[in-house]
């Protein structure tokens, strides 16, 4: 069996209509712009030696018990280390449900305790956000699939799998 020894994540991609409006900002602001698409992270990079199949089997049963929900998106916001965020309006409380599940159910040894988890779309990196007032749009979308994620060795992503939510095995 393989075992992966490369850091995967797990992802909601979210499908907007307007999401070039991110994409351009993003190009502006984010070096990994080119590398991922916009995203929102659900579980952050982890190594260990679970197996893509072991993890794909785990995070499939988990999301049999979750429902496409929608999420709406708006305003920016600057982190204390200088990341540009786009906030999360409204479906957090769902994104949040699946953070806490992937870590309570399948990457209990992974979490760490001394960050909260606030559910966002990194834009990039910005001393400050004075010159964005003007990025007011609103991006909303159902979010019907969690994707894994292999982080290859130049940064780019490399989707191990989408998994729909309520999919049964």
């Amino acid at each position: 069996m393989y075992i992966n020894k490369g850091k995967r994540d797990i992802l909601i991609f979210p499908k907007f209509k307007n999401i070039n409006k991110i994409q351009e900002l993003r190009n502006k602001y984010d070096p990994l712009a080119n590398l991922i698409a916009p995203h929102i992270t659900i579980a952050f990079p982890f190594s260990d030696n679970m197996s893509n199949e072991e993890l794909i089997k785990k995070l499939t049963n988990l999301l049999k018990n979750f429902r496409p929900f929608t999420i709406v998106f708006k305003g920016i916001s600057l982190s204390e280390d200088n990341y540009i965020f786009l906030n999360c309006m409204n479906g957090d409380q769902e994104i949040i449900e699946l953070h806490n599940e992937i870590y309570k159910q399948i990457l209990p040894t992974h979490l760490k305790k001394s960050i909260k988890y606030i559910p966002h779309i990194t834009l990039g990196v910005a001393n400050n956000i004075e010159g964005l007032g003007s990025f007011n749009y609103e991006f909303e979308t159902i979010v019907d699939e969690v994707s894994i994620e292999l982080i290859g060795e130049h940064e780019e992503s490399i989707i191990i799998k989408n998994i729909k939510l309520g999919d049964q095995i």
